[in-house]
């Protein structure tokens, strides 16, 4: 895990706040690249001590040293020589650097957050500006770089030819997209929905719009916000935010940006001026939201609408997000085992119930529900027991406490594999199964299983 940077070792004393006791004239020895792996030092200047839960970067400063490192940033005092500049937190210095390369730069720099559609929505927009910008212009979060590690490495990668920065930020606590938000600076902030995602570290919903919300009131150099419509949440995000320019999507017409279905896979997105037809390869009416958000964010960016067309179209399923695998035996296999929590729940048994033939659902148990977990699980029984699903088995504490709900206790299993053991009873050709649970559950096992 490493960067590219160019900066004096001086500058980054400053940027830091840091302690140095070495040789004045290490002072003026150009850093050009960090990583925060002591594992990997090869070809890197500077080395930083992350302290986490798992695991005291300061232990490994020593051998990062010997294997050749030019500096270290640590934060025990144990460790200052000559070769280390002492700070009080090695995550904290790791912000101040990026920030710091952030302001230099000078990139527009649009956030995304939300408690669904984050990475989608992300995804779709870096499809739709790569179409736009020249490769060397557009630097974007890969991967689960959204936390307050990840953000900070995504950012030490710009050089002076970005010109655009997309960034997800993901939280699990309150406060966590404030500190986000002051290290990235964003210009433009989008926010994809209000969900229960970690609710079990909120006292409620309310709580996680809280949250959310600071996306807006973090950053001074915001310039637009881009909400949710349709959401319940919507007039609590736009309050008192009447200095901001303010961009809206949904199905609502009264959104800026809204969108009709043609048919299952084409749409037809309004802007205000003009419209345009697309196909749309995503599963999913959340998916359509995710795309006229990322379609939201482009027209304010400019970007004309047959770039948007072709950028959206691009966008294939992404591994273990309603996934189809059609298997060998002709059974069609949804793979959205990524995660789950009572939103993305009630969206993948929307989208399993528009299939045609048998329709089956596996479920494992969702996560970070809190003092919650038996009612969102009571709740998801009464969802699926109003939907056209023909068979739902269950693995997984909680779901026992569904599968009741819908009065098929002899359909919840204790394991895996007494679950496919009655799957492969049930699945005939042209069956549809959708497979989904939180990620601890690791439904991809079952998936894996079914397209053998």
């Amino acid at each position: 895990m490493g960067q590219k940077i160019n900066i004096t070792l001086k500058k980054i004393i400053e940027i830091t706040g840091g302690s140095f006791v070495g040789q004045s004239e290490s002072l003026e020895v150009e850093i050009t690249s960090i990583t925060i792996d002591s594992r990997n030092i090869e070809g890197f200047d500077l080395y930083i001590a992350i302290v986490g839960s798992k695991h005291d970067g300061n232990k490994f400063t020593k051998d990062a040293l010997k294997k050749g490192i030019k500096f270290a940033i640590v934060s025990n005092p144990l460790l200052h020589s000559k070769k280390t500049i002492l700070v009080e937190c090695g995550k904290e210095a790791l912000a101040n650097i990026a920030s710091y390369l952030r302001d230099k730069i000078k990139p527009k720099v649009i956030a995304i957050t939300g408690s669904n559609g984050k990475t989608s929505t992300k995804e779709i927009l870096v499809s739709i500006m790569s179409n736009y910008l020249s490769k060397d212009k557009l630097l974007f979060t890969e991967g689960n770089y959204n936390n307050e590690i990840g953000l900070p490495l995504t950012l030490l990668n710009l050089n002076d030819t970005h010109s655009h920065l997309v960034l997800e930020l993901g939280m699990n606590h309150i406060g966590e997209i404030a500190k986000l938000t002051k290290i990235a600076k964003p210009n433009i902030a989008l926010i994809t929905n209000i969900g229960e995602a970690h609710i079990q570290n909120f006292n409620s919903k309310d709580n996680i719009a809280e949250a959310k919300k600071e996306i807006l009131n973090n950053s001074n150099q915001l310039e637009v916000s881009i909400l949710p419509k349709d959401d319940d949440y919507y007039q609590f995000l736009s309050k008192d935010k009447k200095n901001l320019k303010e961009i809206t999507f949904g199905f609502t017409k009264e959104a800026t940006i809204s969108c009709e279905v043609l048919d299952e896979h084409r749409i037809r997105i309004f802007t205000p001026k003009e419209n345009f037809d697309v196909r749309v390869n995503l599963l999913g009416k959340h998916n359509l939201k995710n795309i006229i958000a990322a379609s939201a964010c482009s027209y304010e960016l400019g970007v004309p609408v047959n770039v948007m067309k072709k950028g959206i179209e691009a966008v294939k399923p992404y591994p273990r997000r309603l996934e189809t695998i059609v298997s060998s035996n002709g059974i069609t296999v949804i793979d959205d085992t990524y995660n789950a929590n009572p939103s993305s729940m009630k969206v993948a048994i929307d989208v399993l119930t528009y299939k045609s033939g048998l329709k089956i659902l596996v479920i494992g148990d969702m996560a970070e529900l809190g003092n919650d977990a038996n009612k969102y699980h009571k709740e998801l029984g009464e969802y699926i027991k109003e939907s056209q699903i023909d068979f739902t088995l269950a693995v997984g504490r909680h779901t026992k406490i569904t599968m009741k709900q819908l009065g098929e206790d002899k359909l919840w299993f204790a394991t895996k594999e007494a679950l496919l053991s009655k799957l492969f009873n049930i699945m005939k050709p042209k069956s549809t199964v959708l497979v989904k649970g939180s990620r601890f559950m690791r439904m991809e096992e079952i998936v894996n299983k079914i397209i053998l």
